[in-house]
This record gives C-alpha cells, sequence and structure tokens, in this order.
C-alpha cells in the first residue's frame, strides 16, 4: 500500500513541473511541433516526454556550461 506522505510528494512535484513548464511557455515551446502539443504533455502530465523533446532538440550541455562558468 501506497503512502499518503509518497502520493502527496508526487502530487506536488507533479504540480510544480506542471507550473513550470505552464509559465516558461516562452522558453519552452520552441522544441516542440506545436502549441497543442506542448499543452497536451502537461495536461497529461508526460514530463518524461517533455524532458526528452527538449534535450532532444536543444544543444545545451550543463556540464559544458559548469566548466566554462567555473573559468
Amino acid at each position: 500500500m501506497t503512502h499518503i506522505k509518497h502520493i502527496l510528494a508526487n502530487t506536488m512535484a507533479n504540480a510544480s513541473k506542471a507550473k513550470l513548464y505552464h509559465h516558461n511557455r516562452d522558453i519552452f515551446l520552441k522544441y516542440f511541433d506545436s502549441v497543442e502539443q506542448y499543452d497536451a504533455l502537461i495536461s497529461a502530465g508526460n514530463f518524461k516526454k517533455i524532458d526528452e523533446i527538449i534535450k532532444q532538440n536543444s544543444s545545451f550541455n550543463l556540464d559544458e556550461f559548469i566548466i566554462n562558468f567555473k573559468n
């Protein structure tokens, strides 16, 4: 049986992700085929797929950014 604490934590995490993607639409929308696709993924809570699409269509490299930032 899943403990209620875990259910609430997952719900809060998903709500936070949905809020992030919703309020930063202008930043992330360029990685998607359409506004409808973007909104449907957020509504479905398919944040893994959103992350995959962004990573697939982005040339940003966090490790490289950190190295350059330190120098």
